[in-house]
C-alpha cells in the first residue's frame, strides 16, 4: 500500500493542510518546507488516491 498524505505531513513535519497546499501548487508555503515536503514525496512514491480524488470533487454537488 502507499504511503498518505497524511503520512507525508507527519514525516515533513508539516500540517495535513501545508501538505495539502504544496500538492495543489497553492500559496503560502514558504519554499524550504514546500521542498522538504516534495523530498519526501518523491522519497516514498506518493501517489493521490482517485477514488478520494474523485468523491472529493463531487462532494457538495446537488444532483439537478
Amino acid at each position: 500500500m502507499s504511503i498518505t498524505l497524511k503520512q507525508v505531513a507527519k514525516l515533513a513535519n508539516v500540517s495535513l493542510a501545508t501538505a495539502s497546499r504544496v500538492i495543489n501548487d497553492r500559496p503560502g508555503v514558504r519554499s524550504e518546507i514546500r521542498a522538504r515536503v516534495w523530498q519526501i514525496i518523491r522519497e516514498h512514491g506518493y501517489q493521490p488516491n482517485q477514488a478520494a480524488r474523485f468523491l472529493a470533487a463531487t462532494r457538495g454537488k446537488k444532483e439537478q
